[in-house]
């Protein structure tokens, strides 16, 4: 029997239960920190260094000091998945997660007083099955009321931790036994609680522009993807008529690459499921990370 992954935390790798943080942390006090979540294929990091830039920008923005740069955090992230050598499960995907919190509050509760900082790097294993599953058949989504936050008050392109808008429009779309799909304030389709959303019109992908959107990693791949196999995208604000009229929607994340969409709320995509577009990107995700979800079933 395998045993659960090693964990990193705050100067040493541990096992999980081990694993001790302050109830002052202010990670847990206000929700003030940052994360990523890299996939591992079969032992193999997907585009750690595109996820531990996005790590890097939103520390900044933030302005918490992690006390390592990049290169340290991304040679820690390795000695990590080293320790876990025997401890993962071949053919399996795990999520890597990375969270830095700005550390343990003061009697202030100055922003500004508290430290060191609180690192963490885990890996957790996914479940490939599922998601093999819902490739195939499609997933259901569900307009929320809860709209994504305008960059005035928080900038959605940093992957913080503080999640409540996010976890309500999750819980507004499981009331309807769906996932969510969040739009802003003006009207316009954002994305997904946890994942990017992605529609296909007469041949041509369509995005929401960056602003109201977390800028994915995978949502970058999939651009790339398009160029190498010669299908249009273009990034730009829409609404759910432009849903409507949709031949094919998906999302994207670290965690389930392409996601074919089969409706939205009384919306469903005109094209078989996977749509012809869709299914040349989960066919390109496989080249791409070498690894087929569809084995597992």
């Amino acid at each position: 029997m395998i045993s659960e992954p090693l964990m990193y935390l705050n100067g040493e790798i541990l096992e999980e239960v081990e694993a001790r943080v302050s109830p002052f942390d202010r990670g847990f006090l206000w929700g003030d920190g940052v994360y990523e979540i890299t996939p591992c294929f079969d032992g193999n990091m997907f585009r750690l260094d595109d996820h531990l830039d996005r790590l890097y920008r939103s520390l900044r923005y933030v302005r918490i000091d992690p006390g390592l740069d990049q290169k340290q955090m991304k040679l820690l992230t390795h000695d990590v998945l080293k320790a876990n050598k025997n401890r993962l499960e071949s053919w399996g995907m795990y999520r890597v997660g990375h969270w830095v919190t700005r550390g343990e509050d003061t009697n202030s509760m100055s922003a500004s007083a508290a430290g060191p900082s609180t690192i963490m790097i885990y890996f957790r294993k996914v479940d490939v099955e599922t998601i093999a599953k819902n490739q195939k058949a499609g997933i259901k989504l569900s307009v929320t009321g809860t709209r994504r936050n305008p960059p005035i008050c928080i900038e959605a392109r940093a992957k913080v931790t503080s999640k409540m808008n996010q976890i309500l429009a999750e819980l507004d779309a499981a009331s309807s036994d769906s996932l969510s799909l969040m739009l802003d304030i003006y009207g316009n389709v954002a994305e997904n609680s946890v994942a990017n959303f992605f529609i296909v019109r007469d041949g041509i992908v369509m995005t929401p522009p960056e602003g109201n959107i977390l800028e994915g990693v995978t949502r970058k791949v999939v651009f790339e993807l398009c160029d190498q196999l010669g299908i249009p995208l273009i990034e730009q604000n829409f609404t759910m008529y432009d849903v409507a009229q949709a031949d094919e929607c998906f999302l994207t994340s670290s965690a389930i690459c392409a996601m074919p969409v089969r409706e939205i709320d009384s919306f469903q995509p005109k094209d078989s499921l996977p749509g012809p577009i869709t299914s040349h990107l989960i066919k390109a995700f496989v080249k791409e990370t070498g690894f087929d979800f569809s084995a597992s079933v």
